[in-house]
């Protein structure tokens, strides 16, 4: 539960965080309130109240977006199978990719925080980045419809979806171990953090080639996180011409 000692922001600096937002997703919202709550992580408000921060539109938008990634890769490769669409969705939807995308458009700036929240360092920023941006796509669905949810994830995400990403094999660590051996380095893998009650965890990973963050995840096991992880790793490195195509 937040600290009610803890610092909320001034009206004049919350105008300037929903307006980072707003120039973000290309939207001007309706309802500001909606807004604000996808941008506040639970540290900033009391839990008590499910209304006050993003995790309900978080759970909303995971939904939305794994529909809109879907519906596109589905007509985008007409002949393609459902395993290598399979690859390319979960490529486009990890923890990772989402806090990477979230991060280049500035929304670190738009995040509310509590006090506790702002020193937990780059995972706690990357797993709030990640849930913000799930958080923005149920909101723009509520405030606009789906058309315009449509509009950000595929104006954000779209450049990122690669027929290439269909044919990785299903154990991404494999492939990152083979291309990094070559280059004689190897990655390194570490559980960062989890979170949820025993029977819901949610792990976070990270993966690191020669003390350099290459790429982050999260799983519902240790071995799923570290997948992810690999995966995003994969998808940067290409990104920058390290990995044949």
């Amino acid at each position: 539960m937040a600290d009610p000692n803890e610092p909320v922001p001034s009206a004049h600096d919350l105008a300037e965080r929903l307006e980072i937002a707003e120039r973000a997703t290309g939207h001007v919202f309706a309802d500001r309130e909606l807004l604000r709550q996808a941008l506040t992580h639970p540290s900033a408000v009391d839990e008590r109240d499910p209304s006050a921060y993003y995790e309900r539109l978080e759970f909303l938008g995971d939904a939305i977006l794994g529909f809109l990634i879907a519906d596109d890769v589905y007509t985008r490769f007409p002949q393609m199978a459902e395993g290598g669409m399979t690859r390319i969705k979960i490529s486009l939807v990890s923890g990772g990719t989402l806090a990477a995308v979230a991060g280049e458009l500035g929304l670190a700036d738009a995040l509310i925080l509590g006090d506790s929240e702002r020193g937990t360092g780059g995972r706690g920023m990357a797993s709030a980045l990640e849930n913000v941006y799930e958080a923005l796509t149920a909101a723009l669905y509520l405030d606009a419809g789906m058309d315009v949810a449509r509009e950000w994830v595929l104006r954000t995400l779209g450049p990122l979806i690669a027929e290439d990403a269909a044919n990785q094999p299903d154990n991404p660590k494999s492939l990152l171990q083979e291309l990094l051996q070559a280059r004689g380095s190897i990655p390194r893998y570490r559980i960062a953090g989890e979170q949820g009650p025993p029977h819901d965890r949610t792990f976070f990973a990270e993966v690191t080639v020669e003390g350099e963050l290459r790429g982050a995840g999260s799983g519902r096991s240790k071995k799923e996180a570290e997948m992810a992880a690999a995966a995003t790793a994969l998808a940067e490195l290409q990104s920058q011409g390290e990995t044949p195509a």
